[in-house]
Order: C-alpha cells, then sequence, then structure tokens
C-alpha cells in the first residue's frame, strides 16, 4: 500500500531524504539526504555548533527549520548554549544550515508532487 502524500512529506520534513526513500527512489534518497545532511553538518562544524540558535538567529531560523528533525535537535541541543568566545566562521555556518533547511524543502515538495502523481492527483 502506498503512503499519502501528505505523510511522505512529512516524513522528508523530519528526516532529510526519507521521503524519496519511502517512494522507492533510494539513489535520489541517499543523494538528497546525503548533500542536505552534508550541508548541514558542515554548518554546524563551521559554527562550532552556535551556528543553529532560533533564539539569537530567528531571521535565519525559519530556512532551518526547513531541515526539519536535525535543526529541532541542534537547536534543542546546542542552541542555548552560551558563546563565550568569538567564532570566526559563525556567519558562514547560519548560512550553510539556512542553505540546507532550504534544500530539504524543495526535497519535500518534489517528493509530495512525485507522490501526488503516483497516486493519479496530479
Amino acid at each position: 500500500m502506498a503512503l499519502p502524500a501528505p505523510i511522505v512529506a512529512l516524513a522528508g520534513w523530519a528526516v532529510p531524504g526519507l521521503g524519496h526513500w519511502l517512494l522507492g527512489r533510494r539513489s535520489k534518497a541517499m543523494y538528497l539526504g546525503g548533500l542536505i545532511l552534508g550541508a548541514f553538518g558542515a554548518g554546524l562544524l563551521l559554527g562550532e555548533g552556535y551556528s543553529v540558535a532560533s533564539m539569537k538567529f530567528p531571521y535565519h531560523w525559519w530556512g532551518q527549520l526547513g531541515a526539519g528533525g536535525p535543526a529541532l535537535l541542534a537547536d534543542r541541543f546546542l542552541g542555548l548554549r552560551p558563546q563565550g568566545h568569538t567564532i570566526d566562521r559563525l556567519e558562514l555556518g547560519v548560512v550553510f544550515t539556512t542553505v540546507a533547511g532550504i534544500m530539504n524543502v524543495v526535497a519535500v515538495v518534489d517528493a509530495y508532487t512525485i507522490a501526488r502523481l503516483r497516486d493519479g492527483k496530479g
């Protein structure tokens, strides 16, 4: 039984690449998931874990939130820590994590569209 398009989209938002995986597009799922999670992880590394903080970067947070579960976890466990030193590449880390979130939104829309077309509701 095929999953409904909204469930595929929600899964793809929560875990980047999972929506395509559930649709049976394994290669695309691994490519997109690796790309998105890689960019998000690179952003966290560049910002030394401080690049995802909804309270500190509220406007960027809306883009980062597109990455779903990884963004929620990073904000919860890393976002509230006090920053006691200057981080040279913090802004670059914020940009990387934000772009990763936006890329995941595009992947979610793609998975949703594929699921709708598969169901004949295109």
